[in-house]
């Protein structure tokens, strides 16, 4: 067996016999130092993970098909561990891997909670709105690191709306500063301690979101009027074929109601609001809270500078250009995903003109649709149909 992947159990003293024995007949070992510093005298080749990638540590074995190594990893390695690179590089049948029980095992246990039914996360060395498609599920486990603090989750939650969720954090388990704290999130924003915890959400009594589309115009914080009209979103949406997951532009976002309901409509997605007015971005603000779209990123600026900094989408949504409907098309068509959708919303004819001019000097075949719907209005005791304005939606396929 080349390669040994073993787990080392919270505030560990010592290692199983049969890992020191394989330790023992290893060329390389590799770990972190508090890890490394239960292996004393080992005489050949060690790399501490805090001065070497494990992705540099697993191509530095591969390299070298007659080194026997044996890899250091807290907890269950095959748990959001260093097992999966590893496993990506070697056949199975090269690689053993013994696991010790996770923090986060741990950590539901000490907070006297099943942990059956819940799901987890890793924000070590990721992003924090990897949180966000996991917001909903009754319990969650997160694994932390110093930036990804239970601060900055804490902070998370609440900008997001998901503060009724009760926030256990394990800090130094099964060492003697081991100490378990429980309480709602507020009290966690100012929260200090150790770097090595693990956090667990629980949820109690949070009530079921809308899940759209077509939620009413009223339910949303905007400004007179100024939204993307309740029977527009639901085409609109309809037409972006959202993925499960992925990045989609809302340009021009204003309140942010297509963005919120594509949030709610797909909790894998992450969704970037672009307004250049600070009234917009707050109507997006409250309205990301309001309806608990964690996967909702305000991005103040106007296009197509702002989208610079954006990931590459795999849909866009063009709700509004400020006269540089042009070049948002170039910046938006240029990065699109292969078989991405780029969909425009024309209120105004010269939008619709500029358009389609755009797509005919590039040779590209729209898809277009009108939508006009009426809404009922009182008068005299009875009702009639008032027509809204019509809204036309160009749709590209890339």
């Amino acid at each position: 067996m080349r390669v040994l992947v073993a787990g080392v159990e919270p505030g560990a003293r010592g290692l199983p016999a049969e890992v020191t024995e394989r330790i023992a007949r290893a060329d390389l070992l590799a770990g972190s130092r508090r890890h490394l510093a239960l292996v004393p005298g080992f005489r050949g080749e060690i790399l501490p993970f805090e001065d070497h990638r494990v992705t540099d540590v697993v191509a530095r074995v591969a390299a070298d098909p007659n080194l026997r190594a044996v890899l250091l990893a807290s907890g269950d390695p095959g748990f959001f561990g260093a097992a999966a690179l590893v496993l990506r590089r070697f056949p199975r049948d090269e690689v053993e891997i013994v696991p010790a029980i996770s923090s986060m095992q741990l950590a539901f246990a000490r907070a006297g909670e099943p942990w059956s039914d819940a799901r987890f996360a890793s924000l070590h060395g990721r992003p924090l709105e990897n949180l966000a498609p996991l917001l909903g599920a009754r319990r969650i486990g997160v694994f932390t690191d110093a930036e990804n603090s239970p601060t900055r989750i804490a902070s998370f939650l609440e900008d997001t709306g998901w503060d009724g969720y009760e926030m256990v954090v394990a800090e130094d388990l099964g060492l003697p500063t081991e100490r378990v704290t429980r309480g709602p999130v507020s009290e966690f924003r100012d929260w200090t301690g150790s770097d090595l915890n693990v956090v667990l959400l629980l949820r109690n009594g949070v009530p079921a979101r809308p899940l759209g589309p077509g939620i009413p115009d009223g339910a949303f914080s905007h400004d007179r009027g100024l939204i993307t009209k309740r029977e527009v979103r639901a085409v609109a949406l309809g037409l972006l074929d959202l993925p499960e997951a992925g990045v989609l532009w809302d340009v021009g976002a204003g309140s942010g109601s297509v963005s919120v309901e594509a949030c709610l409509l797909r909790s894998g997605l992450r969704v970037y609001a672009v307004e250049k007015t600070a009234e917009g971005v707050s109507h997006i603000r409250k309205n990301r809270r309001r309806f608990r779209a964690a996967g909702l990123v305000p991005v103040e600026g106007e296009a197509p500078g702002a989208l610079k900094a954006l990931p590459d989408p795999d849909r866009v949504f063009v709700g509004g250009s400020g006269g540089r409907l042009a070049a948002v098309l170039d910046v938006a068509w240029g990065r699109l995903r292969p078989g991405g959708v780029l969909l425009v919303a024309a209120v105004l004819l010269e939008t619709q003109a500029e358009t389609l001019a755009w797509t005919r000097a590039r040779s590209l075949e729209p898809e277009i649709t009108e939508v006009r719907a009426s809404r009922s209005r009182p008068v005299a005791g009875r009702h009639r149909m008032v027509p809204e304005n019509p809204v036309c939606l160009v749709r590209l396929e890339g």
